[in-house]
C-alpha cells in the first residue's frame, strides 16, 4: 500500500497541489522549449518573466515534503507504526525505481540511460527510509530535529567534497549538490537528505492539527502565526545577508535587478531562505483557504488529486511535444535526447529556443492537456463503479 496525497475532491490540500503541480510544469516547459542551457536567475541576464517561471516553481518540493509528512503521521495513527515502518520501506523502493527507470526517462528520452538524475521522486524514497526508523523517537523530538537540521544545515556549507569516491557520494546524497561524472555516464544530485529530510520531520511533527478531530481553529491559529513567523524570519535574513543562504543578495542601479536579486534563493541544497519563504507562504496560504469550498477553481483541485501521475504524464507530454516540434521545424529529433553533451556549450540544442510568451501558451496548452486526461480518468473510475 501506498502513502499518498489524496484528500476529498475539494480539500484546501488539493487545491495547493494543484497549483503547485501547475508551477512545476510551467518550469519543465520552461526547460524544454526556453532557449536551452540559459540560466534564467542569472541577474544581469535575466527578464522578470523568466526568473518568476523558475521562481514560482520552488513552491513545488516543500509543498510536497510537507503534506507527505503530514500524510505519514496520520497513516501512522490509523494503522500503528510496525505497519508505517512496512508501508515506508514498499513505498521508497517503488519512489526510487520510479525515479531510476521510469522519470530519468522521461526526462532524457535516452534508453541507455546515460544521464541520471536524483531528484525530488529519488530522494522521497531515501527519505522515507530514514522516516522508517526515525518515527519511533516521536513527534515532538521530530519537530525539534527538524528545525535543527532546517536552521543549522548551512554550518556544512564549508565542507565540499570532489570525486567519486563512496564517501564523497554519500556526502553528495547528504548535503551537496554535484555532477558526477564518468566515462559514459552522468549522475546528478540535487536534491540532497539535508534539509529536505527536516521539512518531511516538521510535516510529520505537524500531522496531529490535520487530523480529522482536531480542531480547525487551532489548526488555523497555527499555521498563520507560522506562516507570518517564516516570513518574518526570511526578511530578517535577507536584509541581514549574513546567514541563510550561501548567495547574498546585491544592490544594482535598477531597482528590478535588486528586487530579484533579493528573491534569488539557493534550491540545491535548500537554504534556509528558501525554506523560511516557501514554507511560510505555504503555512499562510493552507491557513487562510482551510474553508475553502467551491468550484471556481476547480481544474487546480482536479490536478491536486492525482499529483503523481500527472508529475510524470506532464514531464513526457512536454518532452514529448519539444521533440516533435523540433522536427516539424526542420531540425533533427534526437537533438532532444538528453545526455552529458547537451549540457555543454556545443551540445545539440544550444540555436534552439523559442521567447518566454510562446513557452507560456505551450505550458497553458499542456494544462488543458492534463486536465482533460484527468477528466476522461475520472470518467472510467465512474464508469467502474457504477458496474
Amino acid at each position: 500500500m501506498w502513502i499518498r496525497l489524496a484528500y476529498p475532491k475539494q480539500d484546501p490540500r488539493n487545491l495547493l497541489l494543484g497549483i503547485v503541480l501547475a508551477f512545476a510544469m510551467l518550469d519543465h516547459t520552461r526547460m524544454f522549449f526556453y532557449y536551452w542551457n540559459v540560466n534564467p536567475t542569472a541577474i544581469g541576464e535575466t527578464s522578470i518573466m523568466l526568473f518568476l517561471t523558475r521562481f514560482l516553481s520552488h513552491f513545488f518540493a516543500p509543498s510536497i515534503f510537507l503534506l507527505l509528512g503530514i500524510e505519514m503521521y496520520q497513516y501512522g495513527q490509523r494503522y500503528g507504526p510496525k505497519r508505517l515502518t512496512k508501508t515506508l520501506c514498499y513505498t521508497a523502493v517503488m519512489l526510487l525505481a520510479l525515479e531510476l527507470v521510469v522519470n530519468n526517462f522521461l526526462y532524457t528520452f535516452d534508453p541507455y540511460y546515460r544521464t541520471i538524475g536524483l531528484f525530488i521522486l529519488g530522494l522521497l524514497g531515501l527519505c522515507f527510509l530514514c522516516m522508517a526508523g526515525l518515527q519511533y523517537l516521536g513527534r515532538q523530538s521530530l519537530f525539534v530535529i527538524s528545525l535543527l537540521l532546517l536552521s543549522g544545515h548551512h554550518l556544512l556549507d564549508g565542507t565540499q567534497l570532489e570525486g567519486n569516491s563512496l564517501g564523497s557520494i554519500c556526502w553528495y546524497l547528504l548535503h551537496q549538490q554535484k555532477f558526477i561524472p564518468f566515462p559514459d555516464r552522468l549522475f546528478i544530485v540535487n536534491y540532497t537528505l539535508i534539509p529536505w529530510l527536516g521539512v518531511l520531520m516538521l510535516g510529520y511533527a505537524m500531522g496531529k492539527l490535520f487530523l480529522p478531530h482536531a480542531d480547525p481553529a487551532k489548526r488555523k491559529h497555527f499555521l498563520l502565526r507560522a506562516g507570518y513567523s517564516s516570513l518574518a524570519l526570511f526578511f530578517m535574513l535577507r536584509f541581514t545577508n549574513v546567514y541563510g543562504d550561501p548567495i547574498g543578495w546585491n544592490t544594482y542601479a535598477d531597482p528590478v535587478k535588486s528586487v530579484l536579486s533579493f528573491l534569488n534563493l539557493t534550491k540545491y541544497p535548500a537554504s534556509l531562505a528558501y525554506l523560511s519563504l516557501t514554507l511560510g507562504a505555504i503555512f499562510l496560504f493552507l491557513g487562510y483557504t482551510a474553508n475553502c469550498r467551491g468550484n471556481k477553481i476547480f481544474p487546480f483541485y482536479a490536478l491536486g488529486r492525482r499529483p503523481l501521475f500527472i508529475y510524470l504524464f506532464s514531464t513526457f507530454l512536454i518532452h514529448l511535444m519539444a521533440m516533435v516540434i523540433l522536427g516539424l521545424t526542420g531540425k533533427d529529433p534526437a537533438a532532444m535526447l538528453i545526455t552529458s553533451r547537451s549540457y555543454t556549450s556545443a551540445g545539440p540544442l544550444t540555436q534552439y529556443g523559442y521567447s518566454i510568451g510562446v513557452v507560456y501558451l505551450i505550458w497553458i496548452g499542456i494544462l488543458l492537456l492534463c486536465y482533460a486526461v484527468n477528466a476522461f480518468l475520472d470518467y472510467l473510475m465512474n464508469r467502474k463503479s457504477n458496474f
